[in-house]
This record gives C-alpha cells, structure tokens and sequence, in this order.
C-alpha cells in the first residue's frame, strides 16, 4: 500500500502489483515540494527494458506496487524556496535517480550515479519513509540537483528516451575516449540503446559498425541510422575478416551472449564497454585481453552534470532517438511488444494526455444497465479462471474488445429482481456462465440450445446494448433471468463456479452423444480443468474411464485421485497399440497442437472422438480410419442454459465437485502466469467477495 508522506498530494499512475508485471491504475501520494525541490507535471515517460526487468522482479529487488519510469520530462508546476536554476513553466526531465549521498568521491566528482547510496527513480524502499515511485504517473517532486534542463527546440517526447537509453551510451563514449572523429566504433545489438549508440557515435565523427545476430536490421542500421557497415556476429567470414578493425566497441546487448568474438574485433588497446544486462555471467578468456591490451568494461548512467551536457549537445547535433508514441492504456501490450524487440526503437507513454483519473476509467467500465423487468442482480463472490480468459486478454483469437474485464464462472447471491422475474429471489445462490444472451428465436434456441444460436452474447467481451459486456473479475453482475442457473443446496460455491464452463463443457458432449451410459469406455484425453471433470463426470455415469496424457507423472494423480480405470502415456507406442478399438467414446480437452490419428486408433467402430479443446492451428484429420469404422470426429461447445442447469443438480447429487485453489483477487496475474505453465490442480477460483477490494 502506498506510504503516506507528510503534507501529501495526491497522484495518479500505473503500478505493477507483483511478479507478473501487469500494470493497473494506481493512487498513491507525492511528498510536499520541500524547499530545495521541484515539482513537475509529468508530460511523457519512455519505456526502458529495466522497467520490465523491475516490474517482474528479474533482479530481485523489487517492492510492490511498483510504479515505473525514469525517462519522466514535464513541465515544473511548482519551486521550493530555496530552488535556483528552475522556475514555474520550465521544461524540465528526471532521470534513472532522484538523490545520492552528495558527499562520496563519486559524488564530489558529479558522478552521482555510481554512489553506494544512490537513490533511484523508482522501486527504492526506505526513502524519505516511503518508497520511490517513478514517471508512469501524472507529477513528481525531485530535489533540483536531479534535474535536467530541456533545451528549446528538442521535442519533450524525443526527449525522455534520452535520459536513461541516450546518458546510458552517451557516458561511456565521453569517458573511455570513445567520442574522437574518425575512431572506428562498433554497437552490439540495434535496440533501444543500440540505436542511440550509433546516433551519439556519428554525431561524434565515428565510423561506425553495427553488430546484429538480425540480418533484416542491416538495411535500418546503414540508410536509416547511418551506420557505415553492418555484421552478423555468427557470419564466422565476416567476422574473422574484421578482426582488429574497431578501436572500441558499445555493446548494448541483455540477452546472453559471447563476447569473445567482439574481443576479437579490437584493434590492440581497443576497449569493449557492456552497457546491457545479461542475466547470466558472460564468459571471457583472459588471454584474449593480455595479447593486445584490451579492455572489458562496464558503464552505467553518467551523473548529474554530463546527462546535461548530452542533453544539450543532443538538441545541438539534433540526435533523436526513433520513438512510438502511445496511450497509458496501451502500456501491458507494449510491453509485450518490447519483449519480442516489436519496437522501432523506444515507447514513450503519452501521459499528459491520456493518464485519466480512476474516476473516469470507473465511469469507462461501469455496468451498462440497471435492473430491468426480467433481469437478477447478483453480488459475485467466486470467479473461475479459464483458459479462454487469457485468450481474450491477450486477443489470441482476433476478437476482444478493451478495456476486457474476464470472467464466466461467476457465483454469487441475489440483490434486486425485477419486477417480472419468476424463477429467482432476493438471498438466492445463482451462476452465470458462458453466455448472458441470445436471440431467444432461432432453432437453436427454441430447443434449448442457445450456446450455438449465432447471435450468442459472450459474458465477457462483446458489444452488447451500446456498450461492452463485462465479465466475473468484478463485483457484481445484472443478466436476465433466463440465462441465471440456481446453485443447489449443499454444492459449495467456490466448486461450482468452475462447473459454469468446465463442467458443462464436457458434461454436454457426454450426454448429447451418448456417453453417459453405465459401462462404456470412455477415454478423456489431457488432465488439466477440462480434463479432470471430463474423467469425474464420466465416472459418475458410471463409465470406465482411461485417462490418455503425454505427462507419466499424471498417472498416480488420474487413478488414485480422480478415480479413472486406466492411464495411457500417448507417445508409448505399444501401449497405446495394444489399447487399439477399446474405447466407446474420446473427449479431447487438449488445446495445444498434438496428432489425433493415435486417438482415432483407441475408438471402437462408431466411435465418437470429441474435440472440446480449441487448437490455434488446423488440425490434421486422415479421412481413411474413420472410413474403415465409422468413426465421428466432432466438436462440442458448452450446452444451452437447461443443460446447464442439469448439469448442476447432477453435480450436486452425485458429489461431482472439480479440484481448486481459492486465490485473492491481487493474485491474479501470477496465478495467469502459474496457468501457462499448467503449474494448477485444476482450476484457480477468485475470492472475489472477500478480496476485491475498492481502487481507493
């Protein structure tokens, strides 16, 4: 929770709540401009690499929230009284740090950035009582000696990148000599600091070498950027023929990497500087660097004095780093984008004009109806987390609309029915599922079928109404009454959220294709949240089950736990051979790519194998085993709304509850992460009623 400082102010900005590096609106408060300080209404913020490494922990010394930025540039609002180079209106910038001890040698010597105590922009604890927080917000208030003149004439947004990815390349060139005209200069690596490298490089007088792993960067690198010539560093040619070629050499590189090819293209003397972070320790051969003299080097952000000095001579020489400019709200998905280098070459988050306070982005998202003559209201209490909700988060299937707010296994009680409502009352456990509407008049529908009417409404995501519909991730919920399912009497509800999708997604294929009867041999292929209702409702129609996994450690799991019959690992060939034409029916809940010949094998003649999983990719089908037995592949879909409710009293009947972890709503993004890794048994559900708490 933010600190509360002295006097404060209120601020506005984007934090990062834990390891998954998601960000969301965040309140939180500034410090009162004490009277050597400054404060600033924050204009724009650069995105840097070290941002994600911060708001996922990488390095381990993150504190959340976390809040980050330090590219920030601005307008000053206000001066303290004691304030001498800045006044009201100046355009001004804050870089990587806000304080350092001004006492070291390093500080005397205006090389802040290398004190012990250096404080940085953002995820600093124990500063001033509080914790730093950076420019992904609407002000900031930092001492005077930690911040920058903008020149006239240098555009603020071309300016932020410059105060971390710009000072980061521009200091070791000044310091290690690397700044004379006509030394030869190499940059490892055509990023966001790469590119600066090579733009501070030719404004010095270089010669410049580009050094890229990426063959389509070469034409970028030579007619946009100006390099003179470009390498592949695995091109062992090209390489070998510039061997002692470049005086010295910026590696901008965090990925792993070796270095003793660079080594090898210094001439003697020559000096490699890292400015990236790779995660793990590089490996050098120290007699590389005895036989010619050369150097391996690190480089940090120059301080105080010389980021003005670049500052200045970059609006001189105008060297501008090559930006995209984007919304706050864009942020998690350029982030994304960041992290597959999809940026030419810095994101600079437009926060002056597209930060809004939580008031509005409530008003953006609030429901968009009251309670109507047919419609229930309910207060949600548990949300189910499915598989389907990252893909519409992440829009995997081409179709969300945003702001999304996830969720379709949603239970909770009753609060307002209106005034022609028959089936439910004030103080009832009700769900929501998949679907929140339909046409109510096509085929489909008037037989009860209305997940496959076409003009289904998904709960969450869809245009609907003039407006968006919103799903479960919230605290309540207004659906007419036909498509409200009654949760019985002795089912507990955090079990039956996940049943509103995962149950009735393989409890309708069981049923509508005849696999429900005593005896048969069903098999169910995958043992995820799909999976492992698929075996528990087959069990309970009485069924013997085999349960077909690429994973062996699952086999205990299936039998002992879930009580299926068998265990077939599918890529034991024998096994899966002898298993040939014993299985009445497949359920197949797995969504990643996997052959299905194999599973077509297991089915007896008049089989049926079905797909409930969906595959991003088309799957290949040979048309010849099912010819031979008469074999069905098909697909199935959720069932209609007295499906569901079927569904729902069987369940309750017959003990059919799914395997859960109950998670708080702020462990949410970590427990998205913990689903990709299928690192779950079986199905996370959100105590929405109990820790969904008010942004204020």
């Amino acid at each position: 929770m933010a600190t509360q400082p002295e006097d404060p102010k209120k601020a506005l900005g984007w934090a990062a709540r834990d390891s998954s590096g998601l960000l969301s609106p965040f309140n939180f408060f500034r410090r009162e401009t004490g009277e050597k300080d400054v404060a600033l209404k924050i204009l724009y913020c650069g995105i840097c690499h070290s941002d994600v490494h911060m708001m996922k922990n990488e390095w381990g010394v993150s504190t959340y929230p976390l809040v980050p930025g330090h590219e920030i540039v601005g307008i000053v609002t206000k001066v303290g009284s004691k304030v001498e180079k800045f006044k009201v209106g100046d355009k001004v910038g804050v870089g990587y740090m806000i304080d350092s001890c001004r006492s070291c040698q390093n500080c005397t010597e205006n090389l802040e950035s290398y004190c012990p105590q250096f404080i940085p922009t953002c995820g600093a604890e124990n500063y001033r009582d509080g914790t730093t927080y950076g420019g992904y917000s609407d002000s900031i208030v930092v001492d005077e000696h930690f911040v920058i003149h903008i020149p006239d004439g240098l555009p603020l947004e071309a300016a932020a990148p410059l105060l971390c990815a710009g000072i980061t390349v521009y200091s070791p060139l000044r310091y290690f000599g690397l700044d004379k005209p006509g030394l030869r200069i190499g940059v490892v690596g055509l990023g966001g600091l790469g590119h600066m490298a090579v733009k501070f490089a030719k404004a010095f007088g270089a010669n410049v070498t580009v050094i890229s792993t990426s063959p389509n960067k070469e034409k970028e690198a030579i007619e946009h950027l100006g390099a003179d010539s470009f390498f592949i560093s695995h091109d062992k040619d090209k390489m070998k023929a510039a061997r002692g070629t470049l005086d010295g050499i910026i590696d901008t590189v965090s990925a792993d990497h070796s270095v003793s090819p660079l080594i090898g293209l210094l001439k003697s003397h020559g000096k490699l500087v890292m400015v990236g972070v790779p995660i793990k320790p590089v490996e050098i051969h120290v007699s590389h660097l005895l036989l010619g003299r050369k150097m391996v080097a690190g480089s940090n952000i120059g301080g105080m004095k010389e980021t003005q000095e670049m500052i200045d001579f970059a609006a001189k020489h105008d060297v501008k780093p090559s930006i995209e400019v984007i919304p706050m709200d864009y942020v998690n998905i350029a982030v994304e984008r960041l992290l597959k280098a999809d940026v030419k070459y810095r994101f600079v988050i437009d926060i002056g004009n597209t930060l809004k306070p939580s008031s509005q982005l409530y008003t953006s998202l609030k429901r968009m109806k009251e309670t109507n003559e047919k419609d229930v209201a309910f207060k949600i209490l548990y949300c189910g987390i499915c598989h389907s909700d990252l893909h519409l988060m992440k829009n995997e299937w081409g179709m969300s609309n945003y702001p999304l707010v996830p969720g379709y296994e949603i239970v909770g009680i009753v609060t307002k029915v209106g005034s022609k409502v028959e089936k439910f009352k004030v103080g009832d456990k009700v769900g929501v599922g998949y679907i929140i509407d339909s046409c109510r008049s096509c085929q489909n529908c008037t037989e009860n079928l209305e997940s496959y009417c076409p003009q289904h409404i998904p709960t969450c995501g869809a245009k609907y109404r003039d407006g968006i519909t919103y799903g479960g991730y919230s605290d309540s919920i207004v659906v007419d009454e036909h498509f409200i399912v009654h949760i019985p009497d002795g089912l507990p509800l955090e079990v039956v959220a996940p049943l509103l999708c995962a149950g009735i997604t393989v409890y309708s294929p069981l049923r509508y294709f005849g696999l429900d009867k005593p005896g048969l041999h069903i098999g169910v292929a995958g043992l995820g949240g799909l999976g492992h209702m698929a075996v528990k409702f087959a069990k309970a129609f009485g069924a013997n089950v085999t349960v077909i996994s690429t994973s062996p450690n699952k086999e205990k799991e299936a039998i002992e736990h879930l009580g299926a019959d068998s265990f077939l690992i599918s890529q034991d060939q024998a096994k899966m051979q002898a298993a040939m034409g014993t299985l009445d029916g497949i359920i197949d809940t797995v969504s990643a790519d996997h052959p299905l010949l194999p599973l077509i094998g297991l089915l007896k003649s008049h089989g049926k194998l079905v797909m409930v999983g969906a595959l991003m990719k088309p799957m290949e089908l040979h048309v010849f085993p099912l010819l031979l037995g008469r074999k069905m592949i098909v697909g199935s879909f959720i069932g209609g709304m007295k499906e569901t409710q079927d569904m729902i009293d069987f369940a309750a009947k017959h003990n059919v509850k799914p395997t859960i972890e109950v998670i708080p709503m702020d462990y949410v993004n970590i427990a998205m992460e913990r689903l990709l890794k299928a690192d779950v048994k079986y199905r996370f559900v959100i105590d929405i009623g109990n820790t969904l708490k008010p942004s204020s």
